[in-house]
């Protein structure tokens, strides 16, 4: 049975996501693959161990300090094999889905000794749309190896438990450091560790010693690279009773999305509970006394089965970072909930779905009309992630008026060249970013695209405090005027606050050369081959 579902799940993958496949770079793809210079040159390629995902070279600097050196390497062998085809990292992301999915058929086969329990889990796993958000979206990749490591952990681990392989045991410990080295999530892989030796009756404290002293590492390779603020939680983060509820709150919003996969997108929230009311507190106290009670009465849960135990347990121990890393529209006063999130957590909510069709005497039957229902909800929602524009025309649908992905959205338009719309964008922007540099560069985008840079100009200089950005795309508006000595200028201050932004080196080498200084318009072109060796990103077109 083995050789021959590995190959119907490998088929179902590729049925579902083959059509994802010529979709384009989208959102962050473009920061942390196209425009991002570690993944492209061996020279620089260390320090994605020594920085987060957006630290320095792109001139975001994010509260949550991403430190996800894997994803950054893994993008750098798509790089080597494909150059800059968005066609490889998407089939990346595929194969991962793939072999995650794997890896759940063989992980609740060796705890269930179940085939079939073990089949219908992985392959709902597979074809569950909510996955789409990671598998879709290049900049999910650390969602997919981080639930590829950790996977491959509980399977080494409970082969160990099986026959005291100590390889094994090490094996496992290995793929816990690289699950941590993937995204920050597995700082919990003690807990699903936990709970697969319960399930199979062989908890060994001793055995989890090792990744504890992981978990315990981690925090403080994070303070040596961070510094303090490596350490810190979001800033919405919240203790006690809140906490408690906020956190039964999401939960309940993952468990129906689960249950009915509609209306996908980017940026799904829920109510952000800052005061507890008296209902509020009797629900969230009685979630946790029903909670406490599943735990306590453990054997009596028998009744529910081992299988449907874990799935609660995987589920719930899944959700549990939303605690540590709860994010939220603070203008919105809603809690973010990232389809991405449920990635590994969706694994319980499977197998806890499969067993009960398989309680059924036409369990076959449901968990076929399952797979055929998703699959389809898949290869349908492959349009949303087709380019930038449509994309961003989606995830407006979902949130208020005055979104800032308004700017995003008009960039797009302007990029593809649909000024008209790109336009409309704009002034529908204005409405609530009038005279502030979120709409001033937007229409400095437009009119320089437009072949007007003077009026961009106008928009550009209003700008008071500019980035590297800002100060490049003025550079841009000196060079169409022909003044060449000012945009030199500008182009030179953007690099000394941002050296690794290759667009504007490749801007430097242009106006050194239109003004005769070929020793130094060499110098910037050395530059751009140091950091692109394989010019797949080719600047100069």
């Amino acid at each position: 049975m083995n050789k021959a579902f590995l190959v119907i799940l490998s088929c179902v993958c590729l049925v579902i996501y083959a059509g994802y496949l010529n979709n384009e770079f989208i959102f962050d793809d473009k920061t942390l693959v196209v425009d991002n210079p570690l993944i492209k040159s061996s020279r620089l390629l260390p320090n994605v161990f020594k920085t987060g995902i957006y630290d320095h070279w792109s001139g975001i600097q994010p509260y949550d300090r991403m430190y996800r050196p894997l994803q950054m390497l893994s993008y750098y062998l798509d790089y080597n094999l494909w150059g800059l085809k968005p066609l490889g990292f998407r089939l990346s992301n595929i194969l991962l889905h793939l072999f995650n999915s794997i890896l759940v058929f063989y992980l609740i086969g060796l705890l269930f000794k179940h085939k079939l329990l073990a089949a219908s889990a992985a392959i709902l796993f597979l074809v569950h749309p909510v996955q789409i958000s990671s598998v879709a979206y290049i900049s999910a990749r650390g969602d997919l190896l981080n639930a590829f490591f950790v996977l491959g952990c509980c399977v080494l681990f409970l082969k160990f438990l099986e026959n005291k392989n100590y390889w094994l045991y090490f094996l496992s410990i290995l793929a816990s450091i690289l699950a941590l080295l993937s995204r920050e999530n597995a700082l919990f892989i003690v807990v699903s560790l936990s709970l697969i030796s319960v399930v199979k009756g062989k908890v060994r404290f001793k055995y989890l010693s090792g990744f504890l002293v992981v978990t315990l590492v981690y925090p403080i390779i994070r303070f040596i690279i961070f510094g303090p603020s490596g350490l810190n939680t979001h800033t919405d983060y919240i203790r006690g009773a809140l906490a408690l509820a906020n956190f039964l709150n999401i939960v309940w919003g993952y468990l129906l999305l689960l249950f009915w996969p509609v209306n996908l997108h980017m940026f799904h929230s829920t109510v952000f509970i800052k005061q507890l009311s008296v209902p509020i507190l009797f629900l969230s106290i009685t979630g946790l006394i029903l909670a406490v009670a599943i735990i306590l009465k453990w054997e009596k849960a028998k009744q529910l089965s081992p299988a449907a135990s874990f799935g609660i347990f995987w589920f719930l121990s899944g959700i549990i970072p939303v605690y540590f890393y709860f994010d939220a529209y603070p203008a919105l006063g809603k809690a973010l909930m990232a389809e991405s999130w449920l990635y590994l957590a969706s694994i319980g909510f499977c197998t806890g779905l499969a067993y009960l069709c398989l309680l059924h005497k036409k369990g076959k039957l449901f968990i076929l009309s399952f797979v055929l229902i998703f699959g389809s909800m898949v290869v349908a929602n492959r349009v949303y992630w087709r380019n930038d524009v449509v994309f961003y025309k989606r995830t407006l649908k979902f949130l208020p008026e005055d979104s800032i992905l308004l700017r995003n959205l008009a960039s797009a338009y302007i990029e593809s060249g649909d000024l008209s719309n790109g336009l409309e964008a704009i002034k529908k922007l204005e409405r609530y970013y009038a005279d502030t540099p979120v709409a001033d560069m937007a229409y400095g985008q437009y009119y320089l695209a437009a072949g007007n840079p003077g009026e961009a100009l106008k928009y550009y200089q209003r700008i008071l405090k500019r980035n590297f950005f800002s100060n490049y795309s003025v550079s841009l508006c000196y060079a169409k005027l022909g003044n060449f000595d000012q945009a030199i200028g500008y182009s030179l201050e953007s690099f000394n606050q941002n050296p690794f932004f290759q667009r504007n080196i490749i801007q430097l080498a242009r106006l050194y050369e239109r003004v005769g200084k070929k020793d130094q318009a060499n110098r910037y072109l050395l530059l751009a081959g140091q950091l692109d060796p394989r010019g797949k990103y080719n600047l100069l077109k």
